[in-house]
């Protein structure tokens, strides 16, 4: 674990959700942090890693069999089923008023026509 941050912060799981592309999403909650954790939390924002979750404090035989290895993301869907879905989330999040065939269409139009602007 060379110059990798190795936090250990005390906290609550506030809330767990499923994913479109079958992963999950863990909302977590903590005590109060010092400054360093704080800065520590926020250089590892939104960066691939292992997450141990122990009610008592870790003890370093708990971390012993951590891989070194870059975390590798199974995915059985195809490029275009994964892209689908994203927009499904966003149609979601954009609190629709089309339907969701339609805001389909006219993003895909969009991504279209992107594409053949760059080419020659």
């Amino acid at each position: 674990m060379k110059n990798e941050i190795l936090l250990q912060l005390s906290g609550t799981i506030e809330g767990i959700s499923s994913r479109a592309d079958r992963t999950w999403k863990l909302i977590v909650g903590t005590q109060e942090l010092t400054e360093e954790q704080v800065i520590s939390l926020i250089n590892l924002n939104r960066k691939s890693g292992w997450f141990i979750f122990k009610e008592n404090p870790l003890k370093e035989e708990d971390i012993l069999d951590i891989p070194e290895v870059g975390v590798e993301i199974k995915n059985d869907k195809t490029p275009s089923q994964r892209l689908r879905n994203c927009l499904y989330i966003l149609w979601e999040q954009k609190k629709p008023t089309k339907t969701f065939d339609e805001f389909y269409k006219r993003q895909m139009e969009k991504i279209i026509s992107w594409v053949k602007e760059k080419l020659e």
